[in-house]
């Protein structure tokens, strides 16, 4: 179990630096007026923060019920 814990703390590591990278290629293309890049990269970069997002929440979700279930 803190394998998985582990891994998904590295995977939202992960999404966070993806998703970061790719929105600054998006402003990089949006500068060099490539505009059908700029918003593939500043898209493809939302999701990858979002899903970051949703994947930190579910691991405080998942220790708060370990932490509920110990107390019972």
């Amino acid at each position: 179990m803190v394998y998985m814990k582990n891994l998904s703390l590295t995977a939202v590591i992960i999404q966070i630096i993806v998703g970061l990278a790719c929105i600054g290629l998006g402003i990089y293309y949006a500068l060099s007026d490539a505009s059908t890049h700029a918003v593939v990269f500043i898209v493809v970069g939302a999701v990858c923060i979002v899903m970051a997002v949703r994947t930190y929440l579910g691991i405080r979700k998942r220790k708060k019920d370990e932490e509920k279930d110990k107390e019972e």
